[in-house]
């Protein structure tokens, strides 16, 4: 869905990636996973283990995705699809069968002349039938063709609309399920294109390790609370880049900066909410020379120029927007 709303100084367009209602959904289906570590035991200990493992890298490597832009720069240059025109290739075909037919001596013995001439007045029919449907092919086949060259050249033009049904169509950005709750795009006056994301909590990290032993059982232990928020750090880092990367390979922009958000506790009012934590720009140029199968997120969101506040004892702090310019309520002056 697309929106407009006055944020900041300027109109900004939102786009609703993911819808917050899957809040619920995905907060079930990470706790199932949590919870299932422990039935998982009485089936197969080797399984608990390898599920556990799995799901640690789609926490913490969600960003192992290539760069592969979309050119949309090649698309939108294509020229377009003349109409095609209506044939009649196979009831001509079928018109000059039934001329051509001369009754052979098995056909004026047994009077089949009759039948086999109706056949062919039959295939004359299926045949204009045929050369119907394939028109109309051809037609959808141009329509659609031109189609896809106009909308990329909308998206070449940065036409909001547009960028919004790329990134529906052409991005991953709705089946993150470790990654992010939810997405706002905001595209600027300045055509600046901002990512404002949902990571996951701290309470969505496990809280417990499973590892398989010698003898073949599955060792369960709770992971200290400093393990649980180094998982919560490398995540956001991890979903970070990922947002990045999706973005960059499906829309033709210079540029993309994502912004983190998620619930922390307020320690001065015990309330808890959504709030900023890392902020990320990144250009595809960025990327070129990096082998992000095996790029550590928090080393890359270091390398890439990312901003966040982290403290092993209590996790991440607030991350204060307005030098960054983002137009959101949070950088709106008074």
């Amino acid at each position: 869905m697309v929106t407009y709303r006055q944020v900041g100084r300027g109109m900004v367009r939102t786009m609703r990636a993911i819808d917050r209602e899957a809040k619920r959904a995905q907060r079930q289906r990470i706790a199932y996973e949590k919870a299932a570590q422990k039935q998982a035991l009485l089936e197969s200990s080797a399984e608990a283990a390898q599920q556990y493992e799995r799901m640690i890298q789609a926490i913490v490597g969600t960003h192992r995705l290539p760069l592969a832009r979309r050119d949309w720069s090649r698309i939108a240059s294509q020229p377009l699809a003349a109409p095609s025109a209506s044939t009649n290739y196979h009831e001509l075909a079928a018109r000059q069968a039934l001329a051509a037919y001369t009754p052979n001596l098995l056909h004026r013995l047994f009077r089949l002349e009759g039948r086999r001439r109706q056949s062919l007045e039959q295939k004359i029919e299926e045949g204009r039938q045929l050369d119907a449907a394939e028109f109309e092919k051809r037609q959808r086949e141009t329509a659609a063709r031109n189609e896809e060259i106009r909308f990329a050249e909308r998206v070449m033009a940065m036409d909001h609309g547009a960028l919004v049904d790329a990134l529906d169509e052409h991005s991953k950005l709705g089946d993150l399920p470790f990654a992010v709750e939810g997405i706002d795009v905001l595209f600027t006056d300045d055509d600046r294109v901002i990512a404002l994301v949902d990571g996951l909590d701290l309470d969505d990290m496990p809280d417990q390790s499973v590892t398989l032993l010698q003898s073949g059982k599955a060792s369960i232990k709770a992971l200290p609370r400093s393990k649980v928020l180094e998982l919560h750090r490398l995540n956001i880092c991890s979903s970070a880049i990922r947002v990045a990367l999706e973005f960059l390979n499906a829309l033709p922009v210079p540029a993309v900066e994502v912004v983190m958000q998620t619930d922390l506790l307020d320690r001065s009012t015990g309330d808890v909410g959504a709030e900023p934590v890392l902020y990320l720009r990144a250009t595809p140029e960025q990327f070129a020379d990096i082998n992000l199968l095996r790029t550590e997120p928090d080393a890359l969101v270091d390398r890439l120029g990312g901003h966040y506040t982290f403290k092993k004892t209590q996790g991440f702090l607030p991350l204060n927007l307005a030098p960054f310019g983002i137009p959101t309520e949070r950088t709106v002056e008074a």
